[in-house]
């Protein structure tokens, strides 16, 4: 038997496992990811990444040497069944975040790219053809029994055990763990294809037709993915029928020209494991929640359950912080994962009806916002409200009530640094954390002890200036004013900026020290003030 010992394993090397393994490795966390299969999946899967997840392949490093495999900013329609238009979201305009909210992409590729890059990342060791069989763990750590392709056995000893494992997780069945909600009732066909007829044209289109409800988006290389509700009585087998595929979509393209190179009957949920703790084990992705498709968001979840999830790992087992932080992990992630599985649902619920009567109403009424334009905008922004908006209350932020930035997630826009160069804000900060003096700066704001405290613990000091007083210092600037706008009134101002890039703490520069203090004190799990 083969032995290892390691900090953190990871069970499954799809979209969330591989990015935790790229999270911690960039804290020099050392990682062992096993999965399963011999190599990265090469069937088409999730086809949507947002801003947000775009972020965290910009945070490491990643971001730049895959762009070219996106298609950014597309537009999602959505037509009632006699094609008329009935409301849009996303666009090429960045989002709060840095980029577009709607990106499609090719997963095998994205899996492929992540894995390969694993090799930079010194602390960590993937292992295919490795099968998870059982772990058991006490007060001092997790001991992980797998075995390979040949039924060599290993096993490993580590800190902690991270079920990225997916939806039928192994991880989450060995501890039992149930999932609540639901299933959609209704089953949908999900085809991929290369399409040349289409290959310039609808970008991402929702048919809101009680005929047969459906959607298609265009990806890269001429690929697209078409998925269609089985309407009652139809049986599975008949409409994965190459004819009958193409007669369905032979009103919107040149059927003949189209290869099908993947097809599948989809029965989607909507659920959210009981519990994504147990002592020393954690589920994330997939194996902790699955999300109807309607919002394109399963991946995405699962990438803001590791960015969460991972820079309190690195800090527990290099410790500098208290294993008890590790309880935020669920209480900040899962009330957003519950929101986006209504906001999938919201807008399933405006695609799906196959009720006459329902359908004309869902047109009627928005027919009547068409001639508001800032009501539409106003029901658009409310349907990406928990994309758009994100933030956290009770878990790892200080002073969170009121106006405060205090638990927001960072705004990224662009900012200048001293030599003219335009950058996305993030580049200027750390991987750890960051403290981010807006209008003053942190190094002569607060003193010695607390600067050097946080610089114990990786962070970096910046100093950004707003255009009112562009010229005073040698700052990078804020010249759009976002970052200020999002700051509010509360300016000069302090910020403590978490590795996920959540803000940990917004204060005045005469309070910050006191702040910045009561910061560390519950990262060591000393209760803090307020």
């Amino acid at each position: 038997m083969k032995k290892m010992q390691t900090s953190v394993v990871i069970c499954g090397a799809g979209p969330a496992g591989l990015t935790l393994a790229h999270l911690l490795g960039q804290q020099d966390v050392d990682v062992v990811l096993i999965e399963q299969l011999a190599s990265t999946v090469t069937e088409p899967r999730a086809i949507s990444i947002d801003g947000e997840s775009l972020r965290t392949l910009q945070n490491i490093g990643l971001y730049s040497s895959f762009k070219d495999e996106l298609l950014s900013g597309i537009t999602a329609d959505y037509v009632n069944g006699e094609g008329v238009h009935l409301f849009s979201v996303g666009g090429l305009e960045p989002q709060p975040y840095g980029y577009p909210i709607i990106n499609s992409f090719d997963q095998p590729a994205l899996d492929k790219h992540l894995a390969a890059q694993l090799a930079t990342r010194n602390s960590v060791a993937l292992h295919f053809n490795t099968t998870l069989q059982r772990f058991e763990q006490d007060d001092r750590g997790v001991r992980v029994y797998c075995h390979d392709a040949d039924n060599n056995a290993l096993e490993i000893d580590a800190d902690y055990l991270v079920g990225c494992d997916g939806g039928r997780s192994s991880v989450r069945a060995l501890l039992k763990i149930g999932m609540q909600g639901e299933s959609n009732p209704q089953p949908w066909l999900v085809i991929d294809t290369v399409d040349p007829g289409l290959d310039e044209q609808m970008d991402c289109r929702f048919f809101c037709d009680p005929g047969r409800p459906g959607m298609t988006i265009r990806k890269r290389h001429g690929q697209r993915r078409w998925e269609w509700m089985l309407m009652p009585g139809e049986s599975r087998e008949n409409l994965l029928d190459d004819d009958n595929i193409r007669k369905i979509i032979s009103p919107y393209t040149e059927a003949d020209r189209v290869d099908i190179y993947r097809k599948r009957v989809y029965d989607f949920h909507a659920i959210i494991a009981e519990r994504w703790r147990d002592k020393r084990v954690f589920l994330a992705g997939d194996a902790a929640h699955m999300t109807p498709p309607f919002a394109g968001q399963g991946l995405n979840s699962g990438f803001r359950d590791v960015t969460n999830l991972s820079w309190k790992l690195a800090a527990v087992v290099k410790g500098v912080a208290a294993p008890d932080i590790l309880d935020s992990y669920e209480t900040e992630r899962r009330e957003h994962a519950h929101e986006l599985i209504e906001t999938a649902l919201n807008l399933g619920r405006q695609i799906q009806p196959i009720d006459a009567q329902q359908a004309a109403q869902r047109d009627a009424f928005f027919a009547e916002l068409r001639g508001n334009s800032v009501a539409l905008q106003a029901i658009q922004d409310d349907m990406l409200a928990s994309l758009l908006m994100r933030s956290i209350a009770g878990g790892l932020a200080i002073g969170t009530n009121g106006e405060s930035v205090a638990g927001r997630l960072l705004i990224q826009p662009e900012v200048t640094l001293t030599d003219g160069t335009t950058v996305l804000l993030d580049e200027c900060l750390s991987s750890g954390f960051s403290i981010v003096g807006y209008d003053c700066d942190p190094a002569e704001v607060l003193d010695e002890d607390t600067l050097a405290c946080w610089k114990q613990m990786g962070a970096r000091s910046v100093a950004i200036c707003s255009n009112a007083r562009q010229g005073e210092f040698n700052w990078i600037l804020d010249k759009s004013g976002k970052l200020g706008d999002w700051i509010g009134s509360d300016k000069p101002s302090i910020l403590l900026i978490r590795p996920d890039k959540f803000c940990m703490v917004a204060a005045a520069p005469a309070a910050a020290a006191a702040e910045l203090g009561a910061a560390r004190e519950l990262l060591l799990r000393v209760k803090a003030p307020g």
